[in-house]
């Protein structure tokens, strides 16, 4: 096939997918259901506990991850009495153990690019997948600015043949997003360049590079910020909350039964759908609802590790588009550190998966080529594990060639609808698919009562702007990190943290911006109930540091005890369960 037919057969095919995308109109009207009323967007798990036994939900979304909470909020605001129940916390299995990027998937790029040229076949799906991210790419970092910016990605270029290949790859990456996902175009770089402007690159054959643009998030917190805001919608949601059975009239599902996790009460939920959203655990509830229903969750494992500030480019990451055994890897600035990840490993779905030296010297061995400055396993300050859910068959191989699209799937026995798959990148969307589903259940059309989530902020970014730190810094009497910090983890609630504890605006950690006050805040206002719910998805320093996460880890968990009433022995057992899965002596 002769390459001008393939260029004039890909632009015919991205024009029409453009143009379909472009014309489809806002069917939306007034609905059924009438929107809730705007609350205050604390979560109070103890409040909500005490209604579940007098209430029918019209969906009760199992799964307190991204997939689960972007169904939350979307059927919230639709005006559908909602209720989400987290065995554990919300986003404390894959959902915050990401690699922080919000991405078509350049990637999956290349393989629509392969397939296309090798095979002579046009990948329509793979299309859609990597054009929707990249829109909901922009969507994540209009609705939440705080917590998602845009960041330049570099990729260095060690031969010459290469420098054309990922120069027009990245514009055709470019090119996909469209005017509705657009961010700063991709661009070439020489060498000479990135040796006076990034000299942690190794410069030993650099040829140049290409600088492309993708979203960086701080997965926990926009996790929280979703739960916050769907609260503030009139959405129950309630962590450490497992849901134990179903409730059923022949095989059809009419309920659930909801076991509280800290007072062992188990509750009895009417329903009149319900949406498993569990990540890659959703076989288990699956198979619980219906044992002959075959698996459609396959693992794969990947591992992060963050290092000191200095071994990442200023303001911009590296993309390492192929490692000796054919990965992609990525070298991040995140939260004052460098993230290095992941590893992508066929694994078992486990909860709390560890990390192992192998993970952690691969990484070392395989990103060290790339950087003028070694890495050493004494530079890593943290590390973590996450199962990601890929939607395939579970004898393959080879995990990183499978695409991360989600499915949405019906019993039609019982009604159970699952959300699986995907990424954090199009939790929205995802969210929008499941409550279209839950809807055409309830017997109403999706179209009548559309999505608002789309132009939707999250609670507290409304008016947000980084300059606001600097009136923090002036009222509280704050160093200018911790003001920055505040500004952008908090937003619009930063003050109301600081003026409800004004005892506590100690930092908890020399260089880190943590303070005191945000340990009570978590609590009270955050539904933070455990030392790892605190530190590692509120406060974020097991994921940055662990030697001082192993240094303030009493402290923590004696202001936890006394805040919630914990004996001594609560206390031990806590401490013990922090130590293990934080993996700290």
């Amino acid at each position: 096939m002769k390459s001008g037919f393939i260029w004039t057969l890909l632009k015919t095919v991205l024009g029409l997918s453009l143009v379909w995308t472009f014309s489809m109109a806002d069917t939306s009207c007034l609905g059924f259901y009438k929107p809730s009323k705007l609350n205050e967007s604390k979560i109070s798990r103890e409040i909500h506990f005490k209604n579940l036994n007098h209430s029918e939900y019209d969906v009760v979304i199992i799964g307190g991850g991204s997939a689960g909470l972007g169904s939350a909020l979307d059927a919230t605001t639709r005006g559908l009495k909602t209720l989400l129940v987290e065995a554990d916390d919300f986003a404390s299995e894959t959902s915050s153990k990401s690699t922080k990027l919000l991405h078509g998937g350049v990637r999956y790029l290349e393989q629509l690019w392969t397939k296309l040229l090798t095979q002579r076949e046009w990948d329509q799906t793979l299309y859609n997948l990597i054009r929707d991210a990249l829109k909901e790419r922009k969507t994540v970092i209009e609705n939440a600015p705080n917590l998602a910016q845009p960041l330049a990605l570099l990729t260095p270029i060690y031969s010459w043949p290469e420098v054309p290949y990922y120069w027009a790859g990245l514009k055709v990456y470019d090119l996909f997003a469209g005017k509705k996902g657009k961010l700063p175009n991709s661009h070439f770089i020489s060498a000479e360049q990135i040796k006076k402007f990034y000299p942690q690159i190794n410069a030993n054959g650099l040829k140049g590079g290409v600088v492309y643009y993708d979203g960086q998030f701080n997965d926990s917190r926009l996790a929280i910020g979703l739960a916050k805001t769907a609260v503030a919608n009139g959405a129950t949601l309630l962590n450490h909350a497992r849901v134990v059975g179903f409730e059923k009239e022949g095989e059809k599902i009419v309920g659930v039964q909801v076991k509280d996790m800290i007072s062992g009460e188990t509750y009895t939920v009417k329903s009149k759908t319900v949406l498993n959203a569990t990540g890659p655990f959703a076989d288990k509830l699956r198979q619980m609802d219906d044992p002959s229903v075959p698996a459609m969750i396959s693992g794969a494992s990947g591992t992060h590790l963050v290092l000191d500030k200095e071994f990442a480019l200023p303001e911009a990451g590296i993309l390492i588009p192929k490692t000796s055994d054919g990965r992609v890897l990525f070298v991040l600035p995140w939260e004052g550190k460098t993230l290095i990840g992941t590893t992508d490993s066929k694994s078992d779905v486990v909860e709390k998966p560890k990390t192992t030296e192998d993970d952690i010297a691969y990484l070392i061995k395989e990103v060290s080529q790339y950087l003028s400055q070694p890495i050493t396993r004494a530079d890593v300050k943290s590390y973590w594990t996450g199962i990601r859910p890929l939607v395939s068959d579970p004898s393959a191989s080879d995990t990183a060639a499978l695409a991360r699209d989600h499915v949405i799937n019906r019993n039609p026995k019982s009604g159970l609808i699952t959300l699986t798959g995907g990424k954090w990148t199009t939790y929205r969307v995802m969210g929008e698919h499941a409550i279209d589903q839950v809807m055409t259940q309830l017997g109403l059309d999706p179209k009548m009562v559309s999505s608002k989530t789309d132009h939707l902020k999250l609670a507290g970014s409304a008016n947000w702007s980084f300059d606001n730190y600097r009136n923090l810094m002036n009222q509280y009497k704050l160093p200018s990190d911790i003001a920055i910090y505040l500004n952008r983890i908090y937003a619009g609630e930063a003050k109301n943290l600081l003026d409800t504890y004004p005892q506590a605006h100690e930092r908890m950690s020399e260089g880190l911006p943590f303070i005191w006050a945000e340990v009570y805040y978590a609590v009270h206002f955050e539904s933070a109930r455990s030392i790892t719910d605190v530190l590692a998805r509120r406060v974020r320093m097991a994921t940055m540091d662990k030697l001082e996460t192993k240094r303030v880890l009493d402290k923590v968990g004696k202001i936890l005890a006394r805040e919630l009433g914990w004996s001594e022995e609560q206390l031990k057992e806590d401490l013990e369960k922090a130590r293990v899965e934080f993996q700290i002596e």
